[in-house]
């Protein structure tokens, strides 16, 4: 059976049992030390609670204000649509709609905006090689008539200009600017919420899931890229062309091997962790299901998205261009979020972080982002699949050898 043979040619991979030792030490190393200790209840003693997510329509419009005259000021908007990093600046027109914006939020006219911004303090940033001047406002003005419905509406018309991604997203909006400091109260309320909501094994899913998909965003694409490019490097590709057997079976055979191959260890952590959990709270009434359920769909797609482009890549240009692109994809990822840990889980990040065994409600105010995002990360991973199988028929037909960048034959090969 060709699946079977696929396995097994997996498994005497080098690269795949790299891969298997990654996974495992992310998982020891960080999640399986962490979770060791028991969640205790907060102590009533003035300690700092941290903070939380707490929809304050005044907080969220003079946070937002605030960054929006800045942004403004200085004309340049850092935005993340599909988790890439984007620097915008805007033309004259749609840079006009937005202080259309700014002077109905703050009720200030055009001169009383150009002399704000020349009030301001002034700080430079860097990015890369460029150095770019900063405004920092500490308070902005706040039309008396502004309502929070209206002024949700603006913040939408403005990332709508900015391409989306931006830090004036709607469902984003509290968690970026209305964290207020837990009291005693909240503190055991997220306890509690842990305790009785997610029976212990809800919070540790989601910290597992975290870890381990920091690793999944890069790890699978060398062992993709490397079945991928074997024939071709062991010199097989003429005796694969002619097996007969359709193009888009045999690849998606392949991608059914690697997927399943490369779900094993990390299967394998669940059971660990779900071990674990039962020693740590073996007098809780547990649900462990969930570390299963809520592992499986948080980090299949995203096992499945990494390793359909690793394949689509590998043939489409090589092996070296699948893991430098994904590698950026999923450094751009990681940083994304910059320090939000939990709460800020998007519809298209690739790596969905939730970094903490409590803040259940700031992971269910994102509930719904997050599915369609899994779900659009499988349906990605499966076009990827098709449309690698189609360039592998192309190649077998010799319509078309993929696009090499450096070596014999490649579009930046140095000539003598």
């Amino acid at each position: 059976m060709l699946f079977k043979k696929e396995c097994k040619k997996i498994l005497l991979s080098l690269t795949f049992w790299i891969y298997c030792i990654l996974v495992v030490i992310m998982f020891a190393e960080n999640y399986y030390s962490e979770a060791k200790y028991p969640i205790g209840k907060p102590a009533k003693d003035g300690s700092d609670y941290g903070y939380m997510v707490r929809e304050d329509p005044e907080l969220i419009m003079e946070g937002a204000s605030a960054s929006l005259m800045s942004d403004f000021a200085s004309n340049r908007y850092v935005c993340y649509p599909y988790g890439f990093y984007k620097a915008v600046s805007l033309d004259k027109e749609d840079r006009d709609k937005v202080e259309e914006y700014v002077t109905e939020i703050t009720a200030w006219d055009h001169d009383e905006i150009l002399k704000q911004i020349d009030s301001a303090e002034v700080y430079y940033m860097e990015h890369g090689f460029s150095t770019f001047p900063g405004y920092k406002f500490e308070s902005v003005n706040i039309d008396k008539n502004m309502t929070y419905e209206r002024y949700k509406e603006i913040m939408a018309d403005i990332d709508d200009i900015l391409g989306g991604g931006s830090a004036y997203k709607v469902e984003t909006l509290a968690s970026r600017y209305s964290l207020v400091p837990m009291t005693y109260d909240d503190a055991v309320r997220e306890y509690e919420d842990s305790i009785t909501e997610d029976t212990v094994t809800g919070s540790l899913a989601r910290l597992f899931s975290d870890y381990t998909g920091i690793s999944l965003a890069l790890t699978p694409v060398f062992a993709a890229a490397a079945l991928t490019a074997a024939d071709r490097r062991r010199g097989m590709t003429e005796l694969v062309y002619s097996r007969n057997i359709s193009s888009l079976k045999l690849t998606f055979i392949r991608y059914g091997a690697l997927v399943a191959m490369m779900f094993i260890p990390v299967f394998l952590t669940m059971i660990a962790a779900a071990i674990q959990a039962g020693e740590v709270y073996g007098d809780e009434p547990l649900k462990m299901h969930y570390m299963f359920t809520t592992t499986t769909f948080w980090l299949l797609p995203e096992l499945m998205a990494v390793t359909a482009v690793g394949m689509f890549l590998t043939e489409f240009f090589s092996a070296g261009v699948a893991v430098a692109a994904q590698g950026s994809w999923a450094f751009l990822s990681l940083m994304s979020g910059g320090d939000e840990l939990s709460g800020n889980i998007t519809k298209f990040c690739l790596i969905c972080r939730h970094n903490t065994l409590y803040g259940r409600s700031e992971f269910m105010a994102t509930y719904n982002d997050f599915v369609f995002n899994r779900i659009f990360y499988i349906v990605l991973a499966l076009v990827l699949v098709l449309a690698a199988s189609y360039i592998y028929h192309l190649k077998r037909g010799g319509r078309f050898n993929g696009i090499r960048l450096f070596g014999k034959g490649g579009l930046f090969r140095r000539k003598a």
